[in-house]
């Protein structure tokens, strides 16, 4: 018999709140995370808007001061969600098996200017400045700029600091990976850890993702790629599948769930949130950040997932829909669910959370996959906001500006990320 792989503890830190509780209360009243940007200057940014994480402070969950020193703002996200996770699962640590306890992580990288850290490298770029060419001069950096830097600055950017401090935190000493990759690592993350312990290489794996867009670079990297809003009323900024739609708004976050397999989770008369059933990660191989015209990538994540579930697409009841809100994604998203779905899209509600969120980059498809699972469980189906003219390329039916009182048995995530990378999650209510 093959083993079933359950989510036992859920953890999120997102515009919306700390903890899956305020989270949830947050999305179902329709709040919108997103307001001007508070933590950069914004006078030379391209855009205003962002979805920053309010009142966190990392100290309530981090108690390791070298963590806290050594790591940027975006790892401290995603250990406190971790934390969150693992509290949230009651696990025992003391009676799990180490070597049969793993992680897989996903990320955005490791970021040189997520918060505070960044001035450390503030003297070393001035001194490495090639005024006759106006450019940075990396030889000079050697030369001139190494020598002052902090020599533990490289340790704050490395792209997996957030699975070490995991995996040393909780003794982790099993199956592992850090994923680097723009917007779909979360979810790959979860899809990971189901197949290892689908395939019997582990008994618990915490999975999941972190990330931070708000920063400069990311921010200035976006503009350029005609990605994000310009709007400037933060109260309906993000307008997914709206005919008036221009662009994503960028955010942070981090979400992270215990994934088990069932009879251990049942041995320890663990709470059981749902079950994940299917995975599908495929690549588009169409553009660096545009998707296929008509969703080819998504489609064949989606089939992947229900084909891996051994479930027909009539049995999905909900899907947690991308929804970045610019007109080229949010078009083919749409047309991969009329290939998948048929003439039944019309009767299938869909959610597009990003509207409240903002695009949390790699920890999105994590924190939507808890709000899928918390969908299943309480029967309530979490809103679209900001949702004012239809586009006629775009009909779904989609749950608007209250949640939907509907039982489900099977939810659907789907994300895509830069780069053709596409996901599909499928979870069932645990029965």
């Amino acid at each position: 018999m093959s083993r079933r792989a359950v989510i036992t503890g859920m953890g999120v830190v997102s515009p919306l709140g700390i903890g899956k509780e305020e989270n949830w209360q947050h999305l179902l009243a329709g709040t919108s995370g997103i307001s001007r940007i508070s933590r950069l200057n914004v006078e030379h940014l391209p855009v205003k808007l962002g979805a920053e994480v309010k009142n966190f402070n990392p100290k309530q969950f981090i108690t390791d001061r070298k963590a806290l020193r050594l790591s940027f703002l975006n790892v401290h996200l995603g250990l406190a969600a971790a934390k969150l996770a693992v509290d949230d699962a009651a696990l025992p640590l003391d009676k799990i098996d180490p070597t049969r306890f793993g992680a897989i992580i996903g990320s955005g990288g490791g970021g040189f200017d997520d918060g505070p850290g960044f001035e450390d490298l503030n003297e070393p770029i001035l001194r490495s400045w090639d005024e006759e060419e106006k450019t940075f001069n990396s030889a000079k950096f050697g030369e001139k700029g190494v020598p002052v830097a902090h020599p533990l600055f490289l340790l704050k950017a490395l792209p997996n600091n957030a699975f070490y401090y995991i995996s040393l935190l909780y003794n982790i000493q099993g199956e592992n990976n850090n994923i680097i990759s723009s917007y779909t690592g979360g979810s790959q993350a979860i899809g990971d850890a189901f197949r290892s312990i689908r395939r019997g290489d582990a008994d618990v794996m915490i999975a999941g993702g972190y990330d931070c867009l708000l920063t400069p670079n990311t921010l200035f990297s976006l503009h350029a790629m005609n990605l994000l809003s310009g709007q400037e009323d933060p109260a309906t900024a993000c307008r997914p599948f709206d005919f008036m739609r221009d662009g994503m708004v960028a955010g942070e976050g981090a979400g992270f769930v215990l994934v088990e397999e069932l009879s251990h989770a049942q041995n320890r008369g663990a709470q059981i949130y749902a079950e994940i059933v299917g995975y599908g990660n495929v690549s588009s191989a169409y553009h660096i950040y545009q998707p296929a015209p008509g969703g080819d990538g998504m489609s064949r994540a989606i089939l992947r997932a229900l084909e891996d579930a051994q479930l027909d697409a009539a049995a999905v009841g909900w899907v947690s829909a991308d929804g970045i809100a610019t007109q080229e994604s949010d078009r083919a998203e749409v047309c991969a669910l009329k290939t998948v779905f048929g003439d039944r899209l019309s009767q299938i509600p869909v959610s597009a959370t990003k509207s409240m969120t903002g695009h949390l980059g790699s920890a999105s498809g994590a924190i939507e996959s808890v709000y899928a699972v918390l969908a299943l469980c309480q029967g309530l189906l979490p809103p679209t906001i900001n949702y004012e003219h239809p586009d006629p390329d775009c009909a779904l039916d989609l749950v608007l500006h209250q949640p939907r009182e509907k039982q489900i048995a099977a939810a659907l995530s789907i994300n895509q990320g830069i780069g053709g990378q596409c996901t599909a999650l499928m979870f069932k209510k645990y029965a």
